[in-house]
């Protein structure tokens, strides 16, 4: 099973833009009980796992993240 870490990313990266409240909740019905999601969320963005803006978190796109190729309308 993978670490709460793991599964929060998980939450932040199919809901971008969510909010601590808002993935709180999304992690409470996914059966994930721990409390200090504050701490995970800040944990990641100092490893820049996450982005956060104006109170909402985003997945930086590195790891099992990233796009497989560069999507821009240039290429």
């Amino acid at each position: 099973m993978p670490s709460e870490y793991d599964r929060i990313l998980d939450i932040v990266a199919e809901n971008p833009g969510a909010t601590v409240e808002e993935i709180t909740d999304l992690a409470h019905d996914r059966d994930i009980t721990d409390t200090g999601i504050p701490n995970l969320l800040s944990n990641a963005e100092g490893n820049d796992d996450l982005l956060e803006f104006n109170g909402r978190y985003w997945v930086m796109r590195t790891g099992k993240y990233q796009f497989h190729r560069y999507d821009h309308p240039e290429t």
